[in-house]
């Protein structure tokens, strides 16, 4: 036990007094015996010791009754710091800004009220007290944490804290209020965490938080800010379509929906908006604890870029109550197809120079006449049984893939097998083998990655089966490929057709012609290479991305030229670093602003629109304790009331629970005991 106001201990002389009027009361009388008294003598001096014992009692009562007094004036603590009321204290305040604190409290937000919590902490302060304020996650480009005394500068400082719609971390944090408090000489160091308590704001603490040589002489403070209603609906993730987009064909999209509520929620309005739009709604029940997914369908008539959410309806967490989502319905794919002479290209141009064609613009040409294009008014370029290319039109299509264009080879039976494997190899990642295959022996092209964009049309789960959507292929002429990602292969076990894992590349091991297969003869044929060439040509769209606010992002763009900016919902507009790999172009941000729809774009034109939207981490429920807290870092940890008096909490926190009224309550008890004893008690005069 401590006490706060030390000079008043000195008045613990006056215990003293009632024990000097005892001995200054004691007066000599002489003894004068009458025989006829004597018989009364024993019975006397039985009643004399036991008045003797009482005096005793009633001078130690009033010696204690003064120190009880005394002391509650010097203001004894059960427990405190080092150090006294007047001390400097060196004080660093963490504030969780991250999106879980944008729920429902009982008055406003969880960052409202940190944020009036952190006002009133810091007007409880002593004004001579240094005070950093420190949030997290921590803003980007932000001045230097300064430490600054209580007043009107440190108060502007925490107004203009605003929320986050990123992932808090608390370690950070931590790391740089222990550098502030390790170059402190104040014997009072502090540290109070003002948070949510989410869990996982203390995943990867750094090592050097932890260091238990940093933390000697901190006092750790928490102080939580809890939800309404611990429970919450979620809209947890939106899957864009896996196949191609065309104009007017129907769209799937797939949402999963998530309930962290004990009970099962029934009736959840579920809604799908795209280019401000209602597409499509629904009701869902949901169990609770659980995730489960929802299909919409809709149509798209007009090619180019879409934006959309899915919705539910309002609840204690609004952040996760929306998820954004784009889509890109591909405009025209110019197509140019490159053979060993124009002759060759005959099935090519049966299949994709027509109507059912859809959006594929096909332009044939003999190899010779390759470098007379201008490869970058086309999005795919199309190499069939092309024996080989010299120097000068290989870097021309090794440019243009490094650029963006997609690119699919069929390795006919004129292709020489050593250049297209190194060739293949060095771009793509994919090996050729030698050409097998007998005119009177065929084998089976037969097995697919349903999965693939190019095949998933096939898995759609509303058909009878799905063997029979793809038949089975006879090929005569083949190559076994190695590498890359395999999405066609043969009952015998042979590659037939590989995709790169690196660049749009695609590539399959025979060729469109009569001599090499069956495939040129099948209405199969159309819809493959049609599907083919149109993945190919929106893969720069990167199909289903989704951006996560405060997470590094790369984009993939086809030129170079111009500088690119990403225009977020509120119209302004940051540029972005271009971080090319080679000749390949690549743009890279992140991005800390509202979730929603940011465009991407090149001198003004529109090159792409990207969704971004809060971790849904974020959504999780799980809390730690203040006890979990005291494990994690292994220091003495302390919860205050955050709606409780914060000017006491603060003096509690500082230099203990202080006992003054306890002592004024013992002592007034012991002054009524003291007043019954003294007033049975005979005048000592009487007693001689």
């Amino acid at each position: 036990m401590t006490f706060l106001n030390t000079a008043f201990l000195f008045a613990l002389a006056a215990v003293s007094i009632p024990l000097i009027i005892h001995f200054l009361s004691k007066r000599r009388i002489k003894t004068i015996e009458f025989s006829s008294l004597k018989f009364l003598e024993q019975m006397q001096k039985n009643r004399m010791k036991w008045l003797k014992i009482k005096e005793l009692i009633l001078l130690f009562l009033r010696m204690i009754i003064i120190a009880l007094i005394v002391m509650s004036f010097a203001r004894p603590t059960l427990k405190g710091f080092l150090g006294s009321s007047k001390a400097v204290s060196s004080v660093v305040i963490l504030l969780d800004r991250s999106a879980s604190m944008e729920a429902e409290g009982e008055t406003g937000t969880l960052f409202e009220e940190a944020k009036r919590f952190a006002g009133r902490l810091i007007e409880a302060l002593s004004p001579a007290d240094l005070v950093s304020v420190i949030s997290f996650p921590e803003v980007p480009e932000s001045s230097p944490v300064e430490q600054i005394n209580p007043g009107r500068l440190l108060k502007e400082k925490l107004n203009k804290i605003e929320i986050s719609y990123q992932t808090g971390n608390v370690g950070e944090a931590l790391n740089s209020a222990l550098e502030i408090l390790d170059k402190s000489p104040d014997l009072n160091r502090e540290i109070y965490l003002i948070s949510d308590a989410q869990r996982i704001i203390w995943d990867n603490i750094p090592a050097e938080a932890l260091s238990k040589d940093l933390w000697q002489g901190i006092h750790f403070y928490n102080t939580v800010f809890s939800p309404v209603r611990d429970d919450n609906i979620s809209v947890v993730e939106v899957k864009t379509p896996p196949q191609l987009l065309s104009p007017g064909e129907n769209i799937r999209l797939t949402a999963e929906l998530e309930n962290s509520r004990k009970g099962t929620v029934e009736n959840v309005l579920v809604s799908v908006t795209v280019d401000g739009e209602r597409r499509a709604q629904t009701t869902v029940s949901l169990p609770p604890g659980r995730t489960q997914a929802v299909d919409f369908n809709f149509k798209l008539e007009v090619p180019g870029y879409h934006a959309g959410y899915v919705e539910i309806g309002y609840d204690n967490y609004g952040l996760d109550n929306k998820r954004y989502f784009s889509l890109q319905i591909p405009e025209r794919t110019n197509l140019l197809a490159v053979s060993q002479t124009v002759d060759d290209l005959r099935f090519l141009r049966l299949a994709l120079d027509r109507q059912e064609a859809g959006q594929i613009k096909f332009r044939g040409i003999a190899v010779a006449d390759l470098l007379k294009e201008n490869l970058s008014n086309f999005s795919v370029i199309l190499l069939h049984d092309v024996k080989s290319l010299d120097p000068a039109r290989e870097k021309a299509i090794e440019k243009f893939v490094q650029d963006g264009g997609g690119m699919m080879v069929a390795l006919g039976k004129l292709s020489e097998q050593r250049y297209w494997d190194q060739f293949l190899r060095e771009l793509a990642g994919i090996g050729a083998g030698d050409l097998a295959g007998k005119e009177d022996e065929y084998i089976y092209l037969d097995r697919f990655d349903l999965d693939h964009p190019v095949f998933s049309i096939y898995s759609d789960k509303t058909a009878a089966t799905t063997e029979a959507e793809i038949p089975r292929i006879k090929l005569y002429l083949y190559r076994n490929l190695t590498g890359g990602n395999v999405i066609g292969s043969g009952s015998s076990g042979v590659n037939l057709l590989a995709e790169s894992s690196d660049n749009p590349v695609l590539v399959y091991g025979s060729g469109f012609d009569l001599s090499s297969g069956e495939l040129p003869a099948h209405p199969f044929f159309i819809p493959f290479l049609v599907r083919s060439i149109e993945y190919l040509g929106s893969r720069n769209a990167d199909l289903g991305f989704a951006g996560v606010i405060g997470q590094p992002f790369r984009w993939n763009v086809k030129s170079s030229s111009g500088a690119f900016s990403l225009v977020a919902p509120d119209k302004t507009a940051e540029k972005l670093k271009n971080a090319g790999v080679s000749t390949r172009v690549f743009v890279s941000g992140t991005v800390y602003k509202e979730p929603g729809i940011y465009t991407l774009e090149s001198d003004g034109d529109i090159i792409s629109l990207l969704a971004f939207n809060v971790d849904p981490a974020e959504s999780d429920n799980d809390r730690v304790e203040t006890n979990d807290i005291r494990e994690i870092l292994g220091v003495t940890t302390r919860e205050l009331d955050s709606y409780g008096d914060i000017t006491t909490s603060i003096k509690e926190a500082r230099f203990g629970r202080e006992l003054w009224k306890e002592f004024l309550a013992i002592a007034l008890i012991l002054l009524i005991i003291e007043s019954l004893l003294g007033r049975t008690t005979p005048p000592e005069a009487a007693q001689k």
